[in-house]
């Protein structure tokens, strides 16, 4: 029996699915093992492909599997976007990949996380669709009818990433300094964000804030004060998680727009902790989604290791 290999590589973890080639659909119980993250623009992309040999190695072990089974692997990597990154890695893992002896005919596919990530999310018979992506960060991706891969968004929280956890975070923090100004409608979001970083009084956000250097994830974080308060039927939080949602709209109408393939009738998707976590976001953007005629949302059909996997056959 041969076997194909999909790999989810992101910044804090590696996930890696072995799956018979000839499956469609992802197992009731995949072969699945998880590893350490491996975007090579954060560890290095020599380390990076070492990550990915041991885990392999691991789970050819792990599943029983034997290295002449594997007929392709997929490497979906976070950081990996460009060609030039696409060409280093899938040549730094064919050298890596030689002493595991695979089969001498194992295709190899290298790519970004989005791709496989957006593979994995479409339905089995969809010739062209796209992929919201809200967590930390935001981007979105489509496939058109011709196969051609069109991107929106992705710019980095400092010029862009809206509709995010990130964003969603700086704009309750705004809400709450005009609430306590008396700038802005008081809000829910004052007591909840106080309570969760262990504040007692609004101004210590100051020192919070500005007291030393916060990693673009903390910040993020502090969105599910504001998912919280919308639970509670909080206006303001509402207004701005709709909000949110309507940014991300931007961006399916931004790939909407660059390619006549897609219509009311295109399977549209939507990905990452903000759609999980925020029922206001998710039904929004459905909405306004239908509403606009831009596409028709559908569940994943899978995840990004499995997207990964189709790509390596």
């Amino acid at each position: 029996m041969n076997y194909v290999i999909g790999i989810d590589g992101g910044g804090t973890k590696t996930t890696c699915l072995f799956m018979e080639a000839g499956q469609s659909k992802l197992p009731e119980e995949p072969k699945r093992l998880v590893g350490k993250g491996a975007n090579p623009h954060i560890i290095g992309f020599e380390e990076a492909g070492t990550r990915l040999v041991n885990l392999i190695r691991q789970g050819l072990s792990k599943f029983a599997i034997a290295p002449q089974q594997i007929v392709g692997v997929g490497c979906g990597l976070a950081g990996v976007g460009r060609q030039d990154d696409e060409e280093l890695m899938t040549e730094l893992l064919r050298k890596k990949f030689y002493p595991l002896n695979l089969s001498e005919n194992c295709h190899l596919f290298v790519t970004s996380d989005s791709v496989i990530a957006l593979k994995g999310a479409l339905p089995e018979e969809a010739a062209s669709g796209m992929l919201v992506i809200a967590g930390t960060g935001s981007n979105a991706i489509a496939m058109d009818n011709s196969g051609k891969i069109i991107r929106c968004g992705g710019w980095g929280h400092l010029i862009g990433d809206e509709g995010s956890g990130y964003y969603i975070s700086l704009k309750a923090l705004s809400k709450v300094s005009k609430a306590v100004d008396g700038r802005g409608r008081d809000t829910a979001i004052t007591s909840l964000l106080l309570s969760g970083l262990h504040l007692e009084q609004p101004d210590q956000l100051i020192s919070y804030m500005y007291g030393r250097s916060h990693e673009k994830h903390e910040i993020a974080r502090l969105a599910k004060y504001v998912i919280a308060a919308s639970e509670q039927g909080d206006e303001v939080a509402i207004a701005l998680l709709q909000e949110a949602a309507d940014e991300l709209l931007l961006h399916a109408a931004s790939l909407h727009r660059q390619s006549s393939s897609f219509t009311s009738e295109t399977p549209v998707t939507a990905a990452g902790s903000i759609f999980q976590h925020s029922t206001v976001i998710k039904q929004h953007f459905i909405e306004q989604l239908h509403r606009r005629r831009m596409g028709t949302y559908c569940k994943a059909f899978g995840p990004p290791e499995f997207g990964a996997c189709l790509l390596a056959k």
